[in-house]
């Protein structure tokens, strides 16, 4: 099993992001490691959060993220891209230069052209999960789940799990405001 944890837009919430890795590594196994997406706008957030242990960080940059084009290593951060989680391709987007605002079209083709099974991105602000089957879109030629964790920087506060077993995967949403009280 591969425990995954998706952030998007944090927008200076330091603190929160913080404290949603603590709750999730609490979580884990003795000997597992947390996967963390991030899906842009709060690169620095992420860059200024203290140094965790067990932790493997997949990032893209947002529209927000100009000045933090690289990470604190020199690597460059992408506008996109794909990794492979258990077995599971997933593209990551923060959604802006793909005009997620507007439509998910290129999101999805996109997503299909690089042969994903998951689209995550980010930037609407609004949690979403929908699934694309193969040809309801022009230029989709494969099935495809999509996920949008919503915005760890707004009011309440949202962000997406992803486990991922040899039987497939599961993708949810959680709140902020409820890890506060465990």
């Amino acid at each position: 099993m591969r425990d995954v944890l998706i952030v998007s837009d944090t927008h200076g919430r330091i603190q929160r992001l913080n404290e949603l890795i603590e709750y999730r590594q609490r979580l884990l196994k003795s000997g597992e490691v947390l996967n963390l997406i991030f899906l842009g706008d709060g690169l620095n957030d992420l860059f200024s959060c203290r140094q965790y242990d067990n932790i493997i960080v997949h990032a893209v940059r947002g529209n927000c993220d100009a000045l933090d084009r690289f990470s604190p290593y020199g690597e460059e951060i992408p506008l996109y891209r794909t990794v492979n989680i258990g077995g599971l391709k997933i593209f990551m987007a923060h959604g802006h230069t793909l005009s997620v605002k507007s439509t998910r079209e290129e999101l999805y083709r996109e997503a299909s052209r690089l042969g994903a099974d998951v689209a995550l991105f980010g930037h609407t602000h609004a949690p979403a999960l929908e699934y694309i089957e193969k040809g309801s879109v022009r230029g989709v030629d494969r099935d495809i789940t999509v996920f949008n964790p919503g915005s760890l920087g707004d009011f309440e506060g949202s962000f997406g799990n992803l486990s991922v077993s040899d039987s497939g995967f599961l993708l949810s949403h959680g709140k902020y405001s409820n890890i506060l009280k465990k």
